[in-house]
């Protein structure tokens, strides 16, 4: 899953779907009821993504249902886990499609098993929506008329990043180092950090470049090539459980003494390391609960700790903003057509819990920003766990690639 190349995944992707392409229907709606569908991974290190994703689509879903459902419909969701794999996760989508014949896919954690669905959902006219998986790929190299991305990209977040390490260093020269998963997202992530710092014009020296496989269980080594390189700063791109092991392990060798560490520290990792996240660590998160100010937050917020005893992941969030973009799609025309619903949306603007989200006709990417700021050095009382200390939006319009960047990115016809 790791070393498979995005073009290998489609290739497999269209040929295992060939040969039911031809008894393919359009979605078959049962009497009162739509279906949307998500395969993602719901087990394993990186889990929680998928899990508190999925608690996204259903609550929207289920908030929809109590205002009379989308066009008198009941919408039901069906899940599937994809055990990170992109095969798997293929398989998964090509169930939904023709056996229970959804009328929209919502994407997994995982860009690479994102990658293999974005090309059965093509296949199958299906409109695709990216909620947690963010590898600018998807809206690039791997584009199609029915994919929508409403998540920072791996260009956005990791300038994002860039941009504020800039301000915070200005003329003064520093040394990194970097430490990702060992696939397109660490790999692309990374390239576009250190082109981003290059671009706001910081002076920069890399001292060490890791890459683990996803799921790692032992950094070790990683960790003490890091401490050997004495960086002013080491870029994690670790998330999910497995930035939590490997900050577990780094703060037993005093790792975060000796470099100030930038990484992707959200909701779950945070509680889950309970008061031992690095300090004054630079912290970013696509949609953290206690920072948004969206119509609707707050009541989202209230109504899924009523209901669940806890705060929300970024990715119930995001999970839930990716079925409002749909349904809303599917209001503009009054319909669940696949084609009409992907042209409604291309270059519209959606109304969302977390405020008006623009899809670019160009590349269907969202103008989402990106949240950063600095660990809290103590647990906040009202949520139990460290959270950010003066989190700031870093706006789309000032980390998206422009649309001639993209388009020349995108397959030709």
């Amino acid at each position: 899953m790791t070393t498979t190349s995005h073009s290998r995944l489609r290739a497999l992707a269209a040929a295992a779907a060939s040969a039911a392409a031809l008894a393919y229907a359009a979605p078959a709606m049962a009497q009162g009821t739509v279906t949307i569908g998500i395969s993602t991974t719901l087990s394993g290190p990186i889990a929680e993504l998928g899990q508190t994703g999925v608690r996204g689509i259903e609550m929207a879903a289920d908030a929809i249902n109590a205002s009379g459902g989308l066009l008198g419909k009941k919408i039901n969701v069906v899940t599937a886990d994809d055990n990170t794999s992109p095969a798997t996760g293929a398989s998964n989508v090509r169930q939904m499609i023709l056996s229970d014949h959804v009328a929209a896919i919502f994407g997994p954690v995982s860009s690479a098993v994102a990658a293999a669905e974005e090309s059965l959902a093509a296949q199958y006219k299906t409109p695709i929506f990216f909620h947690t998986s963010n590898d600018v790929k998807l809206t690039t190299d791997d584009f199609t008329k029915y994919a929508f991305q409403v998540v920072p990209n791996t260009v956005m977040e990791p300038r994002a990043v860039a941009d504020y390490l800039a301000a915070q260093v200005g003329d003064k020269p520093i040394t990194i180092a970097t430490i990702t998963p060992d696939y397109s997202f660490g790999r692309d992530t990374v390239s576009a950090f250190l082109a981003a710092l290059k671009a706001d014009g910081v002076k920069y020296t890399v001292k060490a470049q890791e890459t683990p496989a996803l799921g790692a269980t032992e950094y070790t080594s990683y960790i003490a090539a890091l401490i050997a390189a004495h960086p002013d700063y080491t870029f994690i791109g670790e998330y999910g459980g497995d930035l939590v092991t490997l900050t577990k392990q780094a703060e037993g060798f005093g790792f975060f003494e000796h470099t100030k560490a930038m990484g992707l520290y959200n909701r779950a990792e945070l509680k889950a390391l309970a008061g031992k996240a690095p300090a004054d660590a630079i912290a970013w998160n696509r949609a953290p609960f206690w920072a948004m100010k969206g119509p609707g937050m707050q009541k989202f917020n209230d109504d899924y700790h009523a209901k669940y005893h806890e705060w929300p992941a970024a990715w119930t969030i995001l999970g839930y903003t990716a079925v409002q973009t749909w349904a809303e799609g599917v209001k503009k025309v009054d319909s669940f057509d696949a084609d009409k619903v992907s042209a409604a949306l291309s270059g519209a603007t959606v109304e969302t819990i977390r405020g008006p989200i623009t899809l670019r006709a160009c590349d269907h990417q969202g103008d989402v920003g990106e949240y950063i700021g600095m660990i809290t050095p103590k647990i906040d009382p009202k949520y139990g766990y460290q959270i950010y200390r003066d989190t700031e939006l870093i706006p789309a319009s000032k980390l998206m690639l422009t649309c001639k960047q993209a388009e020349a990115l995108q397959p030709k016809p």
